[in-house]
Protein backbone atom coordinates (compact mmCIF):
# COMPACT_ATOMS: atom_id res chain seq x y z
CA UNK A 1 0.00 0.00 0.00
CA UNK A 2 1.50 3.67 -1.11
CA UNK A 3 2.33 5.99 1.70
CA UNK A 4 -0.36 9.01 2.09
CA UNK A 5 1.15 12.41 3.60
CA UNK A 6 -0.88 14.58 5.18
CA UNK A 7 0.32 18.50 5.95
CA UNK A 8 -1.60 20.55 8.57
CA UNK A 9 -1.05 24.15 7.65
CA UNK A 10 -2.73 27.67 8.78
CA UNK A 11 -2.33 30.98 6.81
CA UNK A 12 -1.46 32.48 9.80
CA UNK A 13 0.22 31.38 13.88
CA UNK A 14 -2.23 30.41 17.11
CA UNK A 15 -5.03 28.65 15.23
CA UNK A 16 -4.72 25.46 17.02
CA UNK A 17 -2.65 23.71 13.82
CA UNK A 18 -0.28 21.64 16.04
CA UNK A 19 -3.27 20.42 18.34
CA UNK A 20 -5.64 19.24 15.62
CA UNK A 21 -2.50 17.29 14.47
CA UNK A 22 -1.70 15.60 17.70
CA UNK A 23 -5.57 14.69 18.51
CA UNK A 24 -5.81 13.28 14.15
CA UNK A 25 -2.66 11.22 15.39
CA UNK A 26 -4.36 9.89 18.36
CA UNK A 27 -7.44 8.32 16.57
CA UNK A 28 -5.85 7.29 13.02
CA UNK A 29 -5.25 3.95 13.28
CA UNK A 30 -3.02 3.03 10.87
CA UNK A 31 0.63 2.81 10.98
CA UNK A 32 1.89 6.27 11.19
CA UNK A 33 5.03 8.04 11.13
CA UNK A 34 4.66 11.80 12.69
CA UNK A 35 6.73 15.29 11.31
CA UNK A 36 7.20 19.05 13.01
CA UNK A 37 7.87 21.14 9.80
CA UNK A 38 7.62 23.90 11.98
CA UNK A 39 10.81 24.23 12.37
CA UNK A 40 11.32 27.69 13.33
CA UNK A 41 9.42 27.37 17.06
CA UNK A 42 8.58 23.15 17.42
CA UNK A 43 5.59 22.54 19.32
CA UNK A 44 4.47 19.00 18.46
CA UNK A 45 6.60 17.56 20.99
CA UNK A 46 5.26 19.19 23.92
CA UNK A 47 2.03 17.12 23.51
CA UNK A 48 3.60 13.78 22.12
CA UNK A 49 6.64 13.72 24.31
CA UNK A 50 9.49 11.94 22.22
CA UNK A 51 12.37 9.78 23.81
CA UNK A 52 14.91 11.06 21.89
CA UNK A 53 16.70 8.25 19.66
CA UNK A 54 18.59 10.62 17.06
CA UNK A 55 20.23 13.87 16.60
CA UNK A 56 22.00 15.40 14.25
CA UNK A 57 23.22 18.71 13.36
CA UNK A 58 21.68 20.83 10.54
CA UNK A 59 24.41 22.64 8.43
CA UNK A 60 22.66 24.12 5.20
CA UNK A 61 24.11 25.05 2.15
CA UNK A 62 28.05 26.58 2.46
CA UNK A 63 28.45 30.46 1.85
CA UNK A 64 31.21 32.27 1.01
CA UNK A 65 34.33 33.27 2.76
CA UNK A 66 37.04 35.65 2.31
CA UNK A 67 40.69 35.66 3.21
CA UNK A 68 41.34 39.37 4.46
CA UNK A 69 45.01 38.70 3.92
CA UNK A 70 45.20 37.80 0.21
CA UNK A 71 42.03 40.00 -0.64
CA UNK A 72 43.24 43.03 -2.62
CA UNK A 73 39.96 44.45 -2.74
CA UNK A 74 39.41 44.88 -6.51
CA UNK A 75 35.89 44.52 -6.54
CA UNK A 76 35.31 41.89 -9.42
CA UNK A 77 33.36 39.79 -6.81
CA UNK A 78 31.37 42.31 -5.84
CA UNK A 79 30.31 43.27 -9.36
CA UNK A 80 29.56 39.95 -10.13
CA UNK A 81 27.55 38.69 -7.13
CA UNK A 82 23.93 38.76 -8.39
CA UNK A 83 22.79 38.28 -4.55
CA UNK A 84 24.20 41.39 -3.92
CA UNK A 85 25.88 39.52 -0.95
CA UNK A 86 29.87 40.85 -1.07
CA UNK A 87 30.73 44.03 -0.90
CA UNK A 88 34.23 46.02 -0.78
CA UNK A 89 34.67 47.73 2.64
CA UNK A 90 37.63 49.36 3.57
CA UNK A 91 39.59 47.93 0.93
CA UNK A 92 38.66 44.12 1.88
CA UNK A 93 35.76 42.13 0.59
CA UNK A 94 33.24 41.08 3.22
CA UNK A 95 30.26 38.21 2.79
CA UNK A 96 26.91 39.07 4.11
CA UNK A 97 26.07 35.70 4.83
CA UNK A 98 22.36 36.49 5.26
CA UNK A 99 22.22 37.06 1.22
CA UNK A 100 24.61 34.50 0.32
CA UNK A 101 23.19 31.88 -1.67
CA UNK A 102 26.36 29.74 -2.06
CA UNK A 103 26.37 30.03 -5.72
CA UNK A 104 30.22 29.86 -6.28
CA UNK A 105 30.59 32.50 -8.71
CA UNK A 106 32.86 34.85 -6.54
CA UNK A 107 35.17 31.64 -6.06
CA UNK A 108 35.33 31.43 -9.87
CA UNK A 109 35.77 35.15 -10.61
CA UNK A 110 38.37 36.27 -7.67
CA UNK A 111 41.64 36.98 -9.44
CA UNK A 112 43.55 36.22 -6.20
CA UNK A 113 41.70 33.17 -5.46
CA UNK A 114 41.21 34.13 -1.75
CA UNK A 115 37.37 33.02 -1.28
CA UNK A 116 36.40 29.82 0.02
CA UNK A 117 32.90 27.95 1.26
CA UNK A 118 32.50 27.79 4.75
CA UNK A 119 29.84 25.28 6.26
CA UNK A 120 28.43 25.70 9.96
CA UNK A 121 25.82 24.40 12.45
CA UNK A 122 22.61 25.90 11.78
CA UNK A 123 20.31 23.97 13.67
CA UNK A 124 19.61 20.24 15.11
CA UNK A 125 17.39 17.68 13.12
CA UNK A 126 16.26 14.65 15.92
CA UNK A 127 13.68 11.77 15.98
CA UNK A 128 11.94 10.33 18.95
CA UNK A 129 9.82 7.46 20.16
CA UNK A 130 6.80 8.67 20.96
CA UNK A 131 3.08 6.30 22.13
CA UNK A 132 1.56 7.44 18.71
CA UNK A 133 4.60 6.60 16.64
CA UNK A 134 7.91 8.10 15.77
CA UNK A 135 8.38 11.60 15.34
CA UNK A 136 11.11 13.33 13.41
CA UNK A 137 11.25 17.00 14.31
CA UNK A 138 14.14 19.87 14.19
CA UNK A 139 15.29 23.72 15.31
CA UNK A 140 17.05 26.43 13.89
CA UNK A 141 19.53 27.97 15.90
CA UNK A 142 18.32 31.56 16.66
CA UNK A 143 19.05 33.58 13.65
CA UNK A 144 19.20 30.57 11.35
CA UNK A 145 18.82 30.24 7.43
CA UNK A 146 17.67 27.45 5.26
CA UNK A 147 13.93 26.77 6.85
CA UNK A 148 12.56 25.41 3.52
CA UNK A 149 15.70 22.98 2.83
CA UNK A 150 15.84 22.08 6.98
CA UNK A 151 11.76 20.91 5.89
CA UNK A 152 12.56 19.41 2.85
CA UNK A 153 15.31 16.98 5.41
CA UNK A 154 13.18 16.44 7.62
CA UNK A 155 10.10 15.34 5.11
CA UNK A 156 12.75 12.54 3.37
CA UNK A 157 13.89 10.87 6.81
CA UNK A 158 10.22 10.46 7.52
CA UNK A 159 9.41 9.16 4.28
CA UNK A 160 12.59 6.68 4.26
CA UNK A 161 11.25 5.75 7.70
CA UNK A 162 7.61 4.95 6.49
CA UNK A 163 8.96 3.58 3.69
CA UNK A 164 11.47 0.76 5.72
CA UNK A 165 8.74 0.13 8.78
CA UNK A 166 5.75 -0.23 6.30
CA UNK A 167 3.70 2.78 7.14
CA UNK A 168 0.96 3.83 5.65
CA UNK A 169 0.89 7.45 6.94
CA UNK A 170 3.14 10.25 7.18
CA UNK A 171 1.11 13.17 9.14
CA UNK A 172 2.81 16.37 9.17
CA UNK A 173 2.36 19.70 11.52
CA UNK A 174 3.23 22.14 9.45
CA UNK A 175 4.55 25.93 9.95
CA UNK A 176 2.14 28.80 9.66
CA UNK A 177 1.89 31.12 6.94
CA UNK A 178 2.87 30.92 3.67
CA UNK A 179 6.44 31.51 3.28
CA UNK A 180 9.11 29.44 2.01
CA UNK A 181 8.95 26.49 4.96
CA UNK A 182 5.08 26.20 4.06
CA UNK A 183 6.04 25.78 0.68
CA UNK A 184 8.25 23.05 1.55
CA UNK A 185 6.10 21.45 3.54
CA UNK A 186 3.15 21.64 0.93
CA UNK A 187 4.83 20.75 -1.91
CA UNK A 188 4.27 16.76 -3.16
CA UNK A 189 2.08 16.18 -0.01
CA UNK A 190 -1.49 14.34 -1.28
CA UNK A 191 -3.11 16.39 1.48
CA UNK A 192 -3.66 19.19 2.93
CA UNK A 193 -5.49 20.07 5.99
CA UNK A 194 -5.80 24.06 6.61
CA UNK A 195 -7.15 25.18 10.37
CA UNK A 196 -8.88 28.55 10.29
CA UNK A 197 -10.36 30.09 13.27
CA UNK A 198 -13.86 33.05 13.05
CA UNK A 199 -11.39 35.97 13.09
CA UNK A 200 -11.49 39.42 11.61
CA UNK A 201 -8.38 38.32 9.17
CA UNK A 202 -9.28 34.51 8.90
CA UNK A 203 -10.75 34.99 5.47
CA UNK A 204 -7.62 36.41 4.21
CA UNK A 205 -4.99 33.77 5.84
CA UNK A 206 -7.13 31.30 4.42
CA UNK A 207 -7.38 32.53 0.78
CA UNK A 208 -3.63 32.64 0.93
CA UNK A 209 -3.17 29.39 2.30
CA UNK A 210 -5.75 28.28 -0.70
CA UNK A 211 -3.99 29.80 -3.05
CA UNK A 212 -0.71 28.60 -1.96
CA UNK A 213 -1.89 24.81 -2.24
CA UNK A 214 -3.55 25.93 -5.69
CA UNK A 215 -0.25 26.44 -7.03
CA UNK A 216 1.64 23.81 -6.06
CA UNK A 217 -1.23 21.37 -7.17
CA UNK A 218 -2.08 19.92 -3.20
CA UNK A 219 -5.68 19.16 -2.89
CA UNK A 220 -7.44 20.80 0.60
CA UNK A 221 -9.70 20.70 2.85
CA UNK A 222 -10.63 23.11 5.72
CA UNK A 223 -11.72 22.93 9.47
CA UNK A 224 -12.61 25.88 11.41
CA UNK A 225 -10.85 25.53 14.93
CA UNK A 226 -13.38 27.51 17.89
CA UNK A 227 -15.93 27.89 15.94
CA UNK A 228 -18.58 28.90 18.56
CA UNK A 229 -16.28 32.25 19.56
CA UNK A 230 -18.28 33.53 16.50
CA UNK A 231 -21.06 32.05 14.65
CA UNK A 232 -21.55 35.05 12.56
CA UNK A 233 -17.64 34.56 11.37
CA UNK A 234 -17.83 31.24 11.18
CA UNK A 235 -21.09 31.37 8.86
CA UNK A 236 -18.74 33.63 6.56
CA UNK A 237 -16.08 30.94 6.40
CA UNK A 238 -19.12 28.18 5.36
CA UNK A 239 -20.26 30.60 2.53
CA UNK A 240 -16.96 31.26 1.41
CA UNK A 241 -15.83 27.17 1.11
CA UNK A 242 -19.31 26.90 -1.01
CA UNK A 243 -18.43 29.65 -3.23
CA UNK A 244 -15.36 28.97 -3.79
CA UNK A 245 -15.76 25.02 -4.24
CA UNK A 246 -13.39 24.45 -1.03
CA UNK A 247 -13.96 21.04 1.00
CA UNK A 248 -15.27 22.04 4.44
CA UNK A 249 -13.98 18.87 6.34
CA UNK A 250 -15.85 20.03 9.58
CA UNK A 251 -15.86 22.34 12.99
CA UNK A 252 -14.10 22.06 16.55
CA UNK A 253 -15.81 23.71 18.90
CA UNK A 254 -14.04 26.34 21.76
CA UNK A 255 -13.95 23.85 25.02
CA UNK A 256 -12.06 25.21 28.11
CA UNK A 257 -11.45 21.50 28.93
CA UNK A 258 -9.31 21.24 25.75
CA UNK A 259 -7.31 24.69 26.67
CA UNK A 260 -6.69 22.73 29.94
CA UNK A 261 -5.45 19.81 28.44
CA UNK A 262 -2.89 21.57 25.83
CA UNK A 263 -1.86 23.45 29.01
CA UNK A 264 -1.40 20.52 30.87
CA UNK A 265 0.83 18.96 28.00
CA UNK A 266 -1.87 16.45 27.43
CA UNK A 267 -3.92 15.65 23.88
CA UNK A 268 -6.96 17.03 23.85
CA UNK A 269 -8.43 14.01 22.27
CA UNK A 270 -11.16 12.65 24.84
CA UNK A 271 -12.07 16.31 25.52
CA UNK A 272 -12.54 16.85 21.55
CA UNK A 273 -15.02 14.14 22.03
CA UNK A 274 -16.76 12.27 18.86
CA UNK A 275 -16.49 14.63 16.18
CA UNK A 276 -12.81 14.03 16.11
CA UNK A 277 -13.21 10.12 14.84
CA UNK A 278 -15.76 11.78 12.37
CA UNK A 279 -12.95 14.61 11.18
CA UNK A 280 -10.83 12.37 10.39
CA UNK A 281 -12.80 9.99 8.58
CA UNK A 282 -13.76 13.33 6.17
CA UNK A 283 -10.30 14.08 6.05
CA UNK A 284 -9.43 10.37 4.94
CA UNK A 285 -12.40 10.28 2.32
CA UNK A 286 -12.42 13.70 0.89
CA UNK A 287 -8.26 13.66 0.43
CA UNK A 288 -8.85 10.55 -1.70
CA UNK A 289 -11.63 11.81 -3.55
CA UNK A 290 -9.64 14.81 -4.36
CA UNK A 291 -6.27 12.85 -5.35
Amino acid sequence: MSIREIVIISGKGGTGKTTLTASLAAVAEEGKILADADVDAPNLALLLHPEETFREPFRGMSVAEVDRARCLGCGVCEESCRYDAIHVRDGKAVVDEGFCEGCRVCLHVCPEQCISLKNFERGTIRRGDTALGPLWHARLNPGGENTGLMVALLRREARKEAEASGAQLILTDGPPGIGCPVTSSVTGADFAVIVSEPSRSALSDLRRAAELCGILSVPFGIVVNRWNLSEELTDAIRTTCGDEGWSLLGTIPFDVKIAEAVGAGRIPAEEMGGDLPELWRSIQKTGRLKR
